[in-house]
């Protein structure tokens, strides 16, 4: 098995008796402890500039304001009517992986990165249907690039039902994201910020 990408053992990395993860030192993203936790003061510097263009000063809260700053995002909720076969799914499309502590949870399943990290848990149930409720995974350029590639494939549909194309990629100006559903309908996003990258790949298909 594979390393969390935060150094500590897939023991600590998965989540605690009640359902909530132990904190990690490091983020998901790779981003040096530095970067990506708390400064003194209570902000947290950004991993990437903000993609409504606002500025560092305002997009962050000043310590006064936050109640509890965040290093990053811990997990997710999906639901979904039958975990095995959502499990299969998310391992098949996104490489997620079952964490053994799942045991623990009746009826549901802890899932993990290829790395580890746990990123997600998911319930038996009925997504919820008023507004937009995406989950978004972030990919390193050249993975989103693979998985562009791979498009249009039976198990990745967009959100009107049909399968995803190649093209439908969405470029943000500093990042890339495609947008689908899972087969209960919970709304996925993948997204890279390694926009000139993807850029050059479109371009060369151009």
């Amino acid at each position: 098995a594979n390393r969390p990408v935060d150094g500590l053992s897939r023991e600590r990395a998965e989540p605690r008796e009640g359902g909530s993860a132990q904190p990690t030192k490091r983020p998901v993203d790779g981003l040096s402890r530095e970067r990506a936790e708390p400064r003194e003061g209570g902000s947290a510097q950004s991993a990437n500039p903000p993609v409504d263009g606002l500025s560092r000063e305002r997009a962050e809260p000043k310590a006064s304001e936050a109640l509890a700053p965040v290093a990053a995002i811990d997990h997710v909720h999906l639901y979904v009517a039958d975990p095995d076969a959502a499990t299969d799914w998310y391992g098949r499309v996104l490489g997620l992986q079952v964490l053994p502590s799942s045991k623990r949870l009746r009826g549901g399943r802890y899932m993990a990165t290829p790395r580890g990290q746990y990123c997600a848990t998911i319930f038996t149930g009925v997504p919820p249907s008023d507004g937009d409720h995406t989950t978004a995974f972030r990919l390193m350029g050249r993975q989103f690039i693979a998985f562009g590639e791979a498009l249009p494939h039976p198990d990745v549909r967009a959100r009107t039902g049909m399968l995803l194309t190649t093209e439908e990629a969405d470029d943000h100006a500093r990042a890339w994201s495609y947008y689908f559903q899972d087969p209960d309908g919970n709304h996925l996003e993948v997204t890279t910020y390694d926009h000139q990258m993807v850029r050059d790949w479109f371009g060369g298909r151009a």
